[in-house]
């Protein structure tokens, strides 16, 4: 296992010179999957039996043109892979809210790259995963007890200990993620059949 070993497998989906320059995913705990869909505008109707392997990106990364969700069960939680709409502070608290608990990450590796955390319809904790000084929310450090000895700061500079690239920094806050949720995203759960859902383009109105 190697510090970035996480966004390595990403990765592995789609080697090309473009791959894993964004990526969106969201866990919802106690939520139906098509609740879930629905309240990021994706069509439950639609619903066809994928897997990650077969999906790719899913999405062009904006609201443009129709984009994809990919969605699936992780123990009590479950796992939605999209575009940036699916890890938006509205969506994030609206699939909280009943009393749920939510996760994003929202990764561009050149531009906001955050972890983000909500509760019953409140945002708990947004962490920038390249600085993790930069943090917000009504509890800006609920997630310490998951992230204690990750490393994901960018810029840290400590003698005899190597650099932290950005592929740690993002495998890091999926390490902290797989923390909470109980499962750590793996390859098992990458190749095997989920459903995917079209979520239609924006209304440019």
């Amino acid at each position: 296992m190697t510090a970035d070993d996480l966004y390595q497998l990403l990765r592995s989906y789609d080697p090309s010179d473009v791959s894993m320059q964004q990526f969106h995913a969201v866990w919802v705990e106690s939520i139906p999957v098509e609740e879930a869909v629905v309240i990021l505008n994706g069509d439950p109707a639609s619903g066809t039996r994928d897997g990650f392997l077969g999906w790719g990106t899913g999405s062009d990364g904006g609201g443009e043109e129709a984009a994809g969700l990919l969605a699936g069960q992780v123990g009590d939680w479950i796992l939605v892979i999209g575009d940036h709409r699916s890890t938006e502070d509205e969506a994030l608290l609206a699939l909280s809210r009943c009393g749920r608990r939510a996760l994003a990450i929202r990764w561009d590796l050149h531009g906001e790259s955050t972890l983000e955390y909500a509760e019953d319809g409140k945002l708990i904790t947004v962490i920038d995963i390249f600085d993790t000084g930069e943090r917000s929310g009504t509890d800006p450090n609920a997630l310490d007890p998951y992230l204690y000895g990750l490393r994901f700061n960018i810029d840290d500079d400590i003698p005899g200990e190597p650099a932290v690239e950005p592929g740690e920094s993002l495998t890091s806050a999926l390490t902290a993620i797989g923390r909470m949720v109980g499962h750590r995203i793996d390859r098992e759960w990458l190749e095997a059949t989920h459903t995917t859902y079209v979520v239609p383009a924006d209304d440019p109105d």
